[in-house]
């Protein structure tokens, strides 16, 4: 078994010598690297183990994103990240988190409890339609900003008060909020 590091569009060898495997590609009769990582041949099949895996959304995996758009029964958040992976998310698309899964308790507006420009923590509950979830006590809101002078809300009980305009708000709060922790 063959191991050496590769770059994207590294030659690693002929049609002829392997049959291709996931991270490398075919141009011309020639295999090439298409990721960062080791060359890894078994049974004459070559491919290449990334450095670091892009990760991928599933059901049940908890992500990190910021809120883009803000509706009466919706809100639009930009995925960053996965739990228990280093690296961003890459080409995911904006999920959506609908009222209905906001919190247990029955929410009329989801303007109540989620607001333009929050960093939330929520549960991926349709990976093919990414949809997301904020009911469980640790998901919710981790970092947001006073409506009125845009600087970062202080928890204090179960609101967020504005330490430089006194503006006190209500959030959907994670049990992280205001940790620095997710």
């Amino acid at each position: 078994m063959l191991m050496k590091f590769v770059m994207p569009g590294d030659r690693i060898g002929l049609v002829e010598e392997y049959v291709t495997g996931s991270g490398v590609y075919e141009e011309n009769g020639e295999i090439f690297a298409a990721v960062a990582g080791k060359v890894v041949v078994k049974d004459r099949t070559v491919s290449v183990e990334p450095v670091k895996r892009i990760p991928h959304i599933n059901k049940g995996d908890v992500v990190l994103g910021r809120v883009v758009d803000v509706r009466n029964s919706m809100a639009l958040i930009e995925l960053a990240r996965k739990k228990g992976f280093d690296r961003s998310l890459m080409h995911t698309g904006i999920a959506a988190l609908h009222v209905s899964n906001v919190q247990r308790d029955y929410l009329k507006d989801i303007n109540e409890a989620i607001r333009y420009m929050d960093i939330i923590k929520a549960r991926v509950i349709d990976a093919e339609n990414l949809k997301l979830s904020t009911k469980e006590p640790e998901m919710g809101v981790l970092k947001s900003l006073c409506s009125v002078c845009k600087h970062e809300l202080v928890r204090e009980g179960n609101t967020l008060k504005c330490p430089n305009c006194g503006n006190v708000e209500k959030r959907k709060m994670s049990t992280d909020y205001g940790k620095g922790k997710w």
